[in-house]
């Protein structure tokens, strides 16, 4: 039976991860004792002890008469942004083993899986799912066949909608479309928008996924810059689009996998301004937009699409389940065109699984899921960050992500990423290195890790990879 963790030790990986993420910044104050006892509901003690085992670890620090300030320097390790690279050339996108290979490591139980972006499959509500499943096949609701119905479950549809009105989009159910997952709504926009041989900006590094739908597509790629903290770059996007004939541009404006960044409110207006002048689609993708570590959900660059252009695409597989493949996409314009693809490839999506997720969702139990692992996550990032400066050896820079479950880390002296795979792998562990988030192979010496499947034993196979990073600096690889 697991041990139980102490409250004064959850509210301490609380706080941190806040620390963490910059909603308390380097030299700022933190709430005071007792605001933090009646904010939280908790006593004075509980807190005193949070606050002093903070101080232990040197993340805060106590200053006589004053209150409590944040120690912590995330900024000496902090990732920066690229210095401007040369203006891209298109580039065919040719995608090797590698990707793949990541996946079926995955499945092997003597791994430590930092590989791929899967999220930690005890904060999924399995067991509530499980009986919605037994309660839908008792009262036979999912026998009636929808399949036919490319759209999907209207019961599904209308709770998306109402979702996507907080986040500023006023969707009705019938322009949305259910999909198998959030990688087949993103093939479907690009098969509407494109058609082979056309130029798509994707952002740089981008999810391998991405790249793996291009080139089945038989699209090419206009690497994109984007900043660790802020995302795709419009200033190179703009002359991006002056100079080549971009058909489409596909971007994470949220908790982008795998950077971590955040387009601002302002960058998401002025790059749904930017593309519309030109009547170039964006094709945005929100799946890790519900897991964000502050109190105000992130806005989408769909709520500012005036003009059909921008095709929104998420899905249930990180929050609720990636098993069901559940996805969805409001495409704007291009609704009839999505439509007809879905028909003509799949006729439609898994009837119960759409089913289950409707029926969950109606139940309200949803947003009470999505406060408990956006606290888990946030810990379980700001936890394996720390580990990472540990344990790693000087010169890792580390960006900061504000959401989401994946921590982009950049390797010190030179380190070659293929290098630390294949020794990783040796060594049982798995890794997603640089150069698969590029079409030119990129990002030679970065390596993006999961960080929700961090927990105590895990903390020991990150501590390992640090040693071979070390080992491998050591010998010049």
């Amino acid at each position: 039976m697991a041990q139980r963790i102490p409250l004064y030790e959850q509210f301490a990986q609380e706080l941190e991860a806040l620390i963490h993420a910059g909603t308390f910044p380097e030299g700022g104050r933190i709430p005071a004792l007792r605001d933090s006892a009646e904010q939280h509901n908790l006593s004075l003690s509980t807190v005193l002890q949070a606050y002093r085992l903070l101080e232990t670890r040197g993340v805060i620090e106590a200053r006589p008469q004053s209150g409590y300030y944040v120690k912590f320097r995330p900024a000496a390790r902090t990732l920066e942004a690229d210095p401007s690279p040369e203006r891209e050339d298109p580039t065919s996108v040719s995608i090797d083993e590698l990707s793949l290979q990541l996946f079926r490591d995955t499945q092997d139980p003597d791994f430590a899986k930092f590989g791929a972006a899967s999220p930690d499959p005890e904060l999924l509500p399995t067991a509530r799912l499980n009986r919605i499943v037994a309660e839908l096949s008792r009262d036979g609701s999912f026998d009636v066949d929808t399949s036919f119905f490319p759209e999907g479950c209207e019961e599904l549809r209308i709770q998306i909608a109402q979702r996507a009105f907080g986040q500023g989009c006023s969707l009705g159910p019938d322009e949305l479309v259910i999909t198998a997952g959030c990688c087949e709504a993103m093939a479907l926009c690009l098969q509407a928008v494109c058609v082979p041989g056309d130029l798509v900006a994707i952002e740089s590094p981008t999810y391998f996924g991405i790249l793996l739908i291009l080139e089945a597509l038989h699209l090419k790629a206009l690497e994109i810059p984007a900043n660790p903290e802020t995302g795709l770059s419009l200033e190179a996007l703009e002359f991006a689009l002056d100079h080549h004939p971009v058909k489409a541009v596909v971007a994470m404006t949220n908790f982008a996998n795998p950077l971590g960044s955040t387009m601002p409110d302002e960058a998401k207006r002025n790059l749904v301004a930017l593309l519309a002048a030109r009547e170039v689609p964006l094709v945005e993708n929100d799946i890790y937009g519900e897991l964000y570590f502050g109190d105000k959900r992130p806005s989408v660059a769909k709520s500012w699409d005036r003009e059909g252009l921008v095709l929104l695409c998420s899905s249930f597989s990180k929050d609720i389940s990636p098993g069901y493949r559940i996805g969805w996409v409001a495409p704007g314009r291009y609704l009839e065109d999505l439509r007809k693809l879905k028909m003509a490839l799949s006729s439609g999506t898994s009837v119960l699984g759409q089913m289950t997720i409707a029926t969950y969702l109606e139940s309200g139990g949803y947003d009470l899921h999505l406060r408990k692992i956006r606290r888990a996550y946030a810990q379980k990032v700001a936890r394996m960050t720390r580990a990472i400066e540990e344990c790693f050896p000087e010169g890792t820079r580390i960006a900061r992500p504000q959401g989401g479950y994946v921590i982009w880390v950049r390797l010190p002296g030179g380190v070659d990423a293929l290098s630390l795979y294949k020794e990783a792998v040796a060594s049982r562990i798995t890794i997603a290195p640089g150069t698969i988030f590029s079409p030119s192979h990129k990002h030679v010496d970065y390596i993006r890790l999961n960080a929700a499947i961090w927990s105590e034993a895990t903390e020991k196979d990150l501590a390992r990879l640090g040693r071979i990073v070390a080992a491998l600096m050591g010998s010049g690889t």
